[in-house]
């Protein structure tokens, strides 16, 4: 049972997000009165904003207990402690059908976590997934990437966690990852050899940002970039942090492949 002082946490954590509606005077009323004016076709849906709270498992499983959790659509529970197992929870979580936005950076999670969020047979509606700074290897990233539960994501951010070649490799043979618009793969330990499995897979046909930052690229992954036809709507690549020559730069933005890229971030 949720005790009083969590249940004042959670409930003073929940913030209303914004609706959208047709032809909506931005200037007319706040967004109370947005869902009053759209009646009972719309209830308020809410963030629920957790990071840093101490959270442990046993809290975890009292939240999803929580009555308002059916209207959450974006959850952020950054830098807690319920580790893997909680993961495990909120993989089950029935009330989470609705949810779009899920943040669990720094909690410390094994690929044990991202196979249970792979096999979820509720989270299936997520459009944005943030787990910056964790453990995640090539068997989370693999679980992950030939989910069908993860089909609809289209923001996946994965910076600081050990990928590595392998997971560069599972990456490279997703097959639920074709809504992606937006990959983060800063400090993930890729190396030319990862870069070189990731373009030399499948076609990334949504994607419009790429981050490569600081992932110890050189001039022949540049050479690598510029000749790879699987980013075909790319707009943005950042790669910040490598050692790239001018020259090597220079061949990515004249490359006949990357006709989309309007922003380069270099050092």
């Amino acid at each position: 049972m949720m005790s009083a002082l969590f249940e004042s946490l959670v409930n003073n954590s929940m913030i209303l997000l914004p609706l959208e509606l047709d032809n909506e005077n931005p200037l007319e009323g706040g967004e109370l009165e947005n869902y009053a004016r759209a009646g009972d076709e719309q209830e308020p849906q809410f963030k629920l904003q957790l990071d840093d709270k101490d959270i442990n498992l046993e809290e975890l499983e009292d939240l999803m207990e929580y009555p308002r959790l059916k209207t959450v659509r974006e959850l952020w529970l950054d830098r807690n402690d319920f580790g893997d197992d909680g993961v495990e929870l909120l993989s089950e979580a029935k009330a989470l059908s609705g949810l779009r936005v899920l943040s669990l950076a720094g909690n410390k999670l094994t690929d044990s976590a991202f196979c249970a969020l792979a096999n979820s047979r509720t989270l299936v509606n997520l459009k944005r997934l943030f787990v910056q700074v964790n453990f995640l290897g090539s068997e989370g990233v693999s679980a992950l990437g030939q989910s069908k539960s993860m089909a609809s994501l289209e923001f996946l951010y994965l910076k600081q966690n050990p990928l590595g070649l392998g997971g560069a490799m599972a990456l490279a043979d997703s097959s639920a990852f074709k809504n992606i618009k937006e990959l983060y793969l800063g400090r993930t330990q890729l190396g030319n050899d990862g870069l070189s499995a990731l373009c030399s897979g499948r076609t990334w046909p949504n994607l419009t940002a790429l981050s490569l930052a600081q992932n110890s690229l050189d001039d022949k992954a540049a050479i690598m970039l510029a000749e790879s036809k699987l980013f075909p709507k790319l707009v943005t690549l950042d790669l910040y942090g490598n050692p790239m020559g001018d020259e090597a730069i220079s061949i990515i933005k004249k490359s006949p492949n990357l006709t989309c890229l309007r922003a380069l971030q270099i050092n």
